[in-house]
């Protein structure tokens, strides 16, 4: 999830840790102050040792890529390692029954990975797929005429592809960056810190279209570029689908394209077109839905989405977040209350779920007094929608990590930023201008 660069960060200095726990959380770039500032996820709170940040000298993206940093294999083994089980339920809802991420993961092909780009009437229908070394769901597209390939994020707002040319190179084939193909975007590069990763993004521009053949046409777009050290271990590309910034930041995806509304559609074998699901035309399968105009009708319920941690607790870009009615993990609930309510941050970028620390460690307390087997069990995330009905979001043993708040805004209180464990096999659908979001099989 894309959260604001603390001046501790811009001046070169450790950043504040999150005990490592991490479900890949990413920070937006600031037009850079002199020295360059830190793009960190707080996954795993940026530098672990200040001389990290302080003593390493960036490399240029534009070189050949080195070898693969030795220091790192035990973060690429834990990556590796890190499980995706979900159980995901919407209440108050017409739903038919989903597919968990276990599933997809237990087989070592992609999922949903039929078909190419339509473009109709102001409407983007992209298929995605499951990656099982990533753990993650890709967004296929073209920059400068050459395909590439990202996860699809809704807790970041760039447009990213990696600084390399191979055949598969890291996790997944990204794509083959031709920086001679590319222009200068008139936007300065950033040194980043990235899952303990240090790199480089040079910021550049190129076409870009989904599919040359579907009708589309390419648009000049900034992009991000993504160095060899911030591809390696848990590092990757992304697509970030976060439409609103601050002045201060680069240039979001949405903000170029002109897109107002997307649906990202995890269902498995279809949930139909609708009030509830992407619209007309759903493919049966996982599929990024984007749109000029609103998808979510007035006819139907939604949550409402909140601007609180931008307008109020100045995180430097609008995340898609609604507030908690009611948390319960193990059928416990957790304590919330009406002054420091629960900003819930909904990130298809994430395998499973991160608590702020306060509420991680209160919810240690209580698993222990309460001698119960698991700490984060059968966890369920209630919402009230518009028409006065409740939405709930469950998930089974979600990987679940704490997070400091600074990493995400000024807020003190409860912050719950939901990934793929509560989100696959539901159509997640936003209205960003409206302030809208809703879920459906």
């Amino acid at each position: 999830t894309v959260v604001h660069a603390s001046l501790r960060a811009a001046r070169g200095l450790a950043p504040p840790t999150d005990r490592g726990r991490a479900v890949g959380l990413a920070r937006p770039l600031i037009n850079p102050p002199d020295p360059p500032s830190l793009l960190m996820r707080e996954s795993t709170g940026g530098c672990a040792e200040p001389q990290q940040c302080d003593d390493a000298s960036p490399p240029s993206p534009h070189a050949p890529p080195p070898a693969a940093a030795t220091r790192r294999a035990a973060l690429r083994r834990l990556a590796a390692a890190l499980p995706v089980a979900s159980s995901i339920s919407v209440a108050a809802l017409p739903v038919a029954a989903a597919a968990p991420v276990a599933a997809l993961a237990s087989s070592d092909a992609g999922v949903g990975t039929g078909g190419t780009a339509i473009v109709e009437n102001g409407v983007v229908r992209v298929p995605l797929e499951y990656i099982p070394a990533l753990r993650a769901y890709v967004v296929h597209y073209y920059l400068f005429g050459e395909r590439f390939g990202a996860v699809v994020d809704t807790g970041s707002p760039f447009l990213t592809a990696p600084a390399t040319c191979s055949a598969r190179s890291y996790k997944y084939r990204w794509g083959c960056y031709r920086p001679e193909l590319t222009r200068d975007s008139g936007y300065a590069d950033t040194y980043v810190a990235l899952d303990n990763n240090l790199g480089t993004v040079a910021w550049r521009k190129a076409g870009f279209s989904f599919d040359p053949k579907a009708g589309e046409g390419d648009r000049d777009l900034v992009f991000g570029v993504f160095g060899p050290d911030l591809l390696d271990g848990p590092g990757g590309v992304f697509l970030g689908l976060i439409r609103e910034t601050d002045a201060r930041i680069y240039p979001s995806f949405l903000g170029q394209t002109g897109y107002e509304s997307f649906c990202v559609d995890l269902r498995h074998g279809g949930g139909g077109g609708g009030p509830g699901g992407c619209g007309p035309g759903d493919r049966g399968s996982p599929e990024l839905v984007l749109s000029t105009e609103p998808l979510i009708r007035d006819e139907g319920d939604y949550v409402p989405l909140v601007r609180d941690l931008n307008r109020r607790y100045h995180a430097s870009v609008v995340h898609y977040a609604a507030k908690a009615a009611a948390v319960y993990v193990n059928g416990n609930p957790l304590p919330l209350t009406a002054s420091k309510p629960a900003y819930v941050i909904f990130d298809s970028g994430c395998s499973g779920m991160s608590v702020s620390e306060d509420l991680y460690d209160d919810r240690s307390v209580r698993a222990r007094r309460n001698r119960e087997k698991s700490l984060w069990g059968d966890v369920v995330v209630a919402f009230a929608t518009r028409d006065g009905g409740e939405v709930r979001l469950t998930a089974t043993k979600p990987l679940t990590t704490a997070v400091d708040n600074r990493t995400l805004s000024r807020y003190r209180g409860p912050i719950i930023v939901l990934g793929l464990a509560f989100l696959d096999g539901l159509a997640m659908t936003v209205d960003a201008r409206e302030g809208r979001v809703r879920f459906s099989r």
